[in-house]
């Protein structure tokens, strides 16, 4: 016991720390990365629509006419955030609410992995370009509709100072004026202090253990 590390149940976090506790999600074998959808009754799709209820309950009553930023972390990689974000997107757009992914893990990006998809342009080169506008950047799942993805684009050398960037608050401002709600991949905070530089457009972090 002394050597154990893991978190084996709900009780191990709600007993050690104050934190609100959205849901369990149980371990998935399947294949395909989404693993919810409309006519699904698994018990990972239950697990995910109650994460979708509870969220509704933790947010903070802000403005209506803007979207919703909730922020997808963890304190390394391998406990599932990436995973995490594409299906509760995915669940929130189920609700007939116009949903956003948004790659910013940019050291490690594992989405477009994660959906077999070719690498394209996104945040970065966003970033780095101002001749390039939102729409250019933006993509949808054919077969989730409302559910639209932006990816981290090419790896940078200095991802924080990156983020740093004004274009980053262009990006924030206008996906909030044209989302329900925006899911944010975001980098492990263990390890780098990206999350931490762009923590302050998050209306919620949603934290994976």
């Amino acid at each position: 016991d002394l050597f154990d590390n893991k978190i084996h149940s709900k009780k191990d976090i709600t007993e050690n720390t104050s934190l609100p506790f959205l849901g369990s999600i149980p371990k998935s074998n399947a294949e395909e990365s989404i693993v919810i959808s409309e006519s699904s009754r698994s018990s990972i799709a239950e697990a995910f629509r109650l994460i979708r209820t509870n969220i509704d309950f933790i947010l903070p009553p802000i403005n209506e006419s803007k979207g919703k930023v909730i922020f997808v972390t963890s304190t390394i990689s391998g406990e599932g955030k990436s995973f995490i974000s594409i299906n509760l997107a995915a669940t929130l757009a189920l609700s007939k609410k116009k949903v956003l992914l948004l790659g910013l893990d940019l050291r490690a990006p594992k989405i477009v992995q994660y959906l077999n998809l070719e690498e394209r342009i996104g945040v970065t080169d966003f970033i780095r370009n101002n001749n390039l506008e939102i729409k250019d950047l933006v993509f949808n799942f054919p077969k989730i509709k409302d559910l639209d993805f932006i990816c981290s684009g090419s790896i940078p050398p200095n991802p924080a100072e990156l983020l740093l960037n004004s274009r980053v608050d262009d990006l924030f401002l206008e996906v909030t004026n044209n989302y329900d709600y925006i899911l944010v991949d975001t980098a492990p905070i263990n390890l780098v202090t990206d999350t931490m530089v762009i923590a302050k457009y998050a209306d919620m972090c949603a934290f994976v253990m």
